[in-house]
């Protein structure tokens, strides 16, 4: 290796996943010092989208938050899940995963934020910004990349007055990585929700649904531009669903998603191909019933152990979560499985790794050695 030079070395290095550069680093001095080249790590950001997802697993039984990783885009070698240093935060919730770092926040108090880097295990806690004051709150968050600027950005949609006023009371804040405080931008006319462990980030814009209006059938689908931080409403097909019903947002090959989720967990998701072009939705996955084997046998005994994990309860029996390189999407059903769909012959595959937790959350995340010190300044 010391015979090749030094940006070859690097272009081979940075087609890895981000766990097999974490065993690289292992093994010398001279390696260590070359996983945390800058060049390394600009390389493989760009590299990232041409590998499946490595996904982040968040499970918080028995007793505290765990967070572990598992690197999909290496299936000839042997696939486990990998336990992640957590650092000592309090209990949390993922918020959104960008560019290698997640946003974690603390579920007790609601405002303590954090930009954490799993793979480095290096983190920043991010300035309090909330009247403690203000009655029966409710926060959105979002957290996104300015590419432009090469800046990480927190959005925070602060309601208050949710039981006792209409219309709601809100306050839109923004918090860049490397600057010492929250700018605020004012009201927002949208109620969005935030259901799910992040939010959708697609062509440099964060994107939610919004809670059904008033004398009106469906949800609107509402961007936020990270470069002029302007909010705009995004154009939803005009039949198929979408226009009528709620739904949930996703990325899917880089293009953003609505997932219909009808009866018995079966799924409509339609693309939008071309951004922000409403003519470019199609109807793309038909997603059938389908029942994984962890589950097909369980019952309310087994599941007894874990009924204080706050994921036991959750609500949406099969979550979309991405899309693979050889296009099977990737789902995950009632916090306990992952599952592969394949579109051409509508066959499914359980997908079993050593060492998964019970009842967990996964969050597709780009891994990376950023160090979080060299992106605040």
């Amino acid at each position: 290796m010391e015979y090749l030079p030094c940006k070859i070395v690097l272009d081979i290095l940075s087609r890895l996943p981000v766990t097999s550069l974490l065993q690289f680093k292992l093994v010398c001095k001279a390696w260590h010092n070359l996983a945390q080249d800058p060049l390394l790590v600009s390389m493989h950001f760009y590299h990232a989208p041409e590998n499946d997802p490595c996904l982040i697993i968040h499970c918080d039984h028995p007793s505290r938050n765990q967070l572990y990783s598992l690197e999909l885009s290496d299936p000839e070698n042997d696939q486990r899940v990998n336990k992640l240093c957590v650092p000592m935060f309090p209990e949390f919730d993922i918020k959104g995963s960008c560019k290698g770092l997640l946003c974690l926040c603390d579920s007790s108090t609601r405002d303590s934020l954090y930009a954490y880097n799993p793979f480095t295990r290096n983190y920043v806690e991010l300035p309090k910004s909330i009247d403690e004051t203000l009655y029966d709150l409710s926060l959105v968050f979002g957290f996104g990349f300015n590419q432009k600027t090469k800046e990480y950005k927190v959005v925070k949609v602060v309601y208050w007055g949710i039981r006792t006023r209409y219309p709601l009371q809100s306050e839109v804040q923004v918090f860049t990585l490397g600057k010492p405080s929250w700018r605020s931008l004012g009201k927002i006319p949208h109620h969005l929700n935030a259901q799910g462990p992040s939010q959708v980030f697609v062509n440099g814009r964060l994107h939610w649904t919004t809670w059904p209006r008033r004398y009106r059938i469906g949800c609107l689908l509402i961007s936020f531009d990270l470069e002029d931080e302007q909010f705009r409403e995004v154009p939803k097909p005009d039949s198929g669903g979408l226009e009528r019903l709620n739904f949930d947002v996703v990325e899917l090959g880089g293009c953003l998603a609505g997932v219909l989720h009808q009866n018995y967990g079966q799924l409509e998701i339609w693309v939008m191909k071309e951004y922000d072009v409403k003519e470019s939705w199609i109807k793309e996955f038909n997603i059938a019933i389908h029942v994984p084997r962890g589950l097909e046998h369980a019952d309310r005994n087994s599941a007894e152990p874990f009924r204080d994990s706050k994921f036991y309860r959750k609500s949406s029996f099969v979550r979309v979560l991405g899309l693979l390189k050889n296009g099977e999407v990737l789902l995950e059903y009632k916090c306990r499985a992952l599952v592969t769909y394949d579109q051409k012959d509508g066959t499914f595959k359980d997908l079993t790794f050593p060492g998964m937790p019970y009842w967990f959350e996964a969050v597709v995340h780009e891994g990376s050695f950023n160090w979080i010190d060299t992106l605040t300044g």
